[in-house]
């Protein structure tokens, strides 16, 4: 694998997760580099799993599974390649055993009473739409979309597109949404336009983080290199790699300086 990449210092930034990286950041590293080897890496992240096979977030002290764990956790096993392994067939079937009546999903009783995320808006739908959409275009991408739990969200945020043609407050159902338009209704739907030109007129406002989870859920909608969003979230990525090789988030350097490279290996600039 060439270590090079147009505007980006590669090898800086594989020294900065080396020195800081956790557990699972090497592993995603070995995977990054080619090298992960599979059994240890689900030995090693089935540790993270909850007997009832819920994910907790990893600075939870009391362990409470959570929806939004869930949800990011199952980004980082796609990341991985571990589509067919027992831990992501677990968290799918405890998802799907958690998802309400209506199809959508929102954040557990327990979690909410126990230790809400600071970041959860007060707008409850505003989560509700993130939390459903985003799961329904990775357990989509886990090959679950014959499911009938994937009908069911996918009904859902359809209808509820159907009746406002938007989504809430914040941005990120707007992300997801590039992706699971473009699986629902195509590239050139009013849904999937609304969602892409959204996005696009707010890129400035975007940190590396927030760019690596637009490419994250471009990638998933099959976008090509060439589409105006992918483009230029890949040259804003590329000039937001810091001096130390890192790109900054306050969800942590090293898990933000791999979701970079995973993005940008995934559209080949590097």
């Amino acid at each position: 694998m060439a270590l090079e990449a147009e505007g980006v210092d590669v090898k800086r930034a594989i020294g900065y997760i080396e020195r800081h990286g956790g557990e699972v950041e090497i592993i995603r590293l070995r995977h990054f580099l080619g090298d992960m080897n599979v059994v240890e890496a689900e030995k090693v992240l089935s540790g993270y799993q909850l007997p009832n096979g819920g994910w907790c977030y990893e600075d939870d002290l009391m362990k409470t599974a959570s929806v939004g764990a869930c949800n990011t956790w199952l980004r980082v096993l796609l990341e991985l390649e571990l589509q067919s392994s027992s831990i992501l067939k677990r968290r799918a079937a405890f998802l799907m055993e958690h998802q309400d009546p209506d199809g959508s999903w929102y954040e557990l009783k327990e979690k909410l009473e126990k230790s809400p995320q600071a970041w959860l808006n007060p707008d409850i739908m505003d989560n509700r739409l993130w939390f459903t959409i985003s799961l329904t275009v990775f357990l989509m991408a886990s090959g679950f979309g014959s499911s009938p739990a994937i009908k069911r969200s996918s009904d859902y945020l359809l209808k509820w597109w159907d009746e406002h043609k938007r989504f809430r407050v914040t941005w990120w159902p707007y992300w997801a949404g590039v992706a699971f338009f473009a699986n629902a209704r195509g590239t050139g739907s009013e849904a999937f336009s609304l969602c892409h030109a959204y996005t696009m007129e707010r890129l400035d406002q975007y940190d590396g983080f927030h760019l690596a989870w637009i490419l994250d859920m471009c990638k998933l909608g099959s976008l090509p290199a060439s589409d105006p969003l992918v483009k230029i979230s890949l040259d804003r990525l590329a000039l937001l790699q810091g001096p130390d090789g890192a790109w900054s988030s306050k969800y942590g350097n090293a898990y933000c300086s791999l979701f970079a490279l995973h993005s940008l290996r995934n559209y080949v600039r590097c």
